[in-house]
């Protein structure tokens, strides 16, 4: 029995000697009336034209999970979008949530996700108020774990998340800003009240203007439900309706004037949001943030159309199928997931001891975990073009801050590699 139990507590020892981490990448975007059989307006472009403009954003963004609002309400739109968006050129990995029941919109949101990496556990929904009173549309709930590849062996766990998705009230009116921070207090009382994780994301479409707005302080600064305020990950703590200080995180509009279904304005709002727990923020139950960015947005193109020529944050081809697809641009949160890295390639595993933060301003930082941390390694950074930047070399650190504050604006490759043949390469914004 001794043996027995000594054997058990050397496995547990060595699974997590072995722990790594699994990114998971979650999006949600405001998709504008697709696939909706009832719309106020009409689009632009053709069906088959929307539906190639968001292959390309879907197949860029490779999202473990995406979020999306302003779907059409029919049960068969999201089996069509596995087949036609995300599911194609060999991919096959995509699955989605239920259909929402939202009888009182015409659009819906909806939960797409890699069940490579991601099982959903369950989901669930509101459409009352905490007096019971009807919201403008339904909030879904979805709870999900983590695909580690060593569970079913003793000592390996997993981990859950759920993630909250909204497309609340627009306009700018005191009645709409009522019905906002409404729907908000709901949230906050189901989180507090019927979510079983920390870790805890809520997102969406929240036409919320500034944080000092009732509906944005719910979220953050609930005196009701204080254990379930959220954090904003880049701390943007400000007015940011048509202030040029937040041109780096607005996501909506895309347009400058309108026509079709497209709202004018420029980008001057920051609608999207994914908010974090502070669970995921101060990585205490096995998710934690790495980084965050409204996709597509470099911060040229204030009160403007988005800029589609010299984007330096996704090249032409997807900077033009935001421009088309929809008034609002795509967020991102990238996460980090602790996993038991059973199951793993050990050279390919590498990808997991490191991460870059992302986007940079004055300071590049590259974070290395586990053996990284004691490894000899070569970082160089290239710019989009392939042309060196710069080579540094870091052994028995876990961070390395390399100085851009004279870098140019763009994308920039870094790339990392080591004596045992491991060599990635990830992207960089510099804002």
């Amino acid at each position: 029995m001794l043996k027995r139990l000594l054997a058990l507590i050397l496995g547990v020892i060595s699974l997590q000697s072995m722990a790594q981490t699994e990114t998971i990448k979650v999006v949600s975007y405001n998709l504008l009336f697709y696939k909706s059989g009832s719309t106020p307006c009409n689009h632009n472009r053709t069906a088959a034209q929307r539906d190639s403009d968001l292959q390309t954003i879907v197949s860029y963004l490779a999202p473990d999970v995406m979020v999306v609002q302003e779907l059409g309400s029919s049960p068969v739109n999201p089996l069509v979008m596995l087949q036609d968006i995300f599911n194609v050129n060999g991919i096959s990995h995509y699955d989605r949530a239920g259909s929402s029941n939202n009888s009182s919109s015409s659009i819906v949101n909806m939960l797409f996700y890699n069940s490579d990496k991601l099982e959903l556990v369950s989901q669930d929904f509101i459409n009352l108020d905490i007096n019971q009173a009807p919201l403008v549309r339904v909030i879904d709930f979805y709870r999900l774990y983590v695909k580690d590849q060593g569970l079913g062996i003793p000592g390996v766990d997993t981990v859950f998340f759920t993630i909250g998705v909204a497309h609340l009230k627009a306009g700018n009116s005191a009645s709409d800003g009522d019905q906002r921070a409404r729907a908000t207090e709901a949230v906050m009382k189901y989180v507090a009240e019927n979510v079983p994780d920390d870790n805890v994301l809520f997102g969406g479409d929240l036409n919320i203007y500034g944080a000092n707005q009732t509906a944005f302080q719910n979220l953050v600064n609930s005196s009701s439900y204080p254990t379930a305020n959220f954090q904003d990950p880049i701390n943007q703590m400000g007015s940011w309706n048509n202030n040029s200080n937040y041109a780096n995180y607005h996501t909506q509009s895309t347009h400058s004037s309108s026509s079709g279904c497209f709202s004018g304005g420029g980008m001057d709002d920051r609608f999207d949001m994914i908010l974090a727990s502070p669970a995921i923020m101060n990585n205490s139950d096995g998710l934690n943030y790495v980084s965050y960015q409204a996709v597509g947005q470099d911060g040229s193109s204030y009160n403007s159309n988005l800029n589609t020529s010299s984007n330096f944050s996704v090249n032409g081809t997807v900077a033009s199928a935001l421009f088309n697809f929809s008034d609002h641009l795509p967020v991102e949160i990238e996460l980090e997931a602790s996993v038991s890295g059973i199951g793993l390639d050990p050279l390919n595993a590498g990808e997991n001891y490191w991460s870059v933060r992302n986007p940079v301003k004055s300071s590049l930082s590259l974070d290395f975990k586990g053996s990284f941390s004691k490894l000899p390694l070569d970082i160089r950074v290239s710019n989009i073009n392939g042309q060196p930047i710069g080579f540094w070399q870091c052994s028995g650190s876990n961070t390395l801050d390399i100085d851009v504050m004279d870098w140019p604006k763009g994308i920039y490759l870094v790339t990392v590699s080591n004596r045992d043949g491991f060599f990635e390469t990830r992207k960089v914004v510099k804002l």
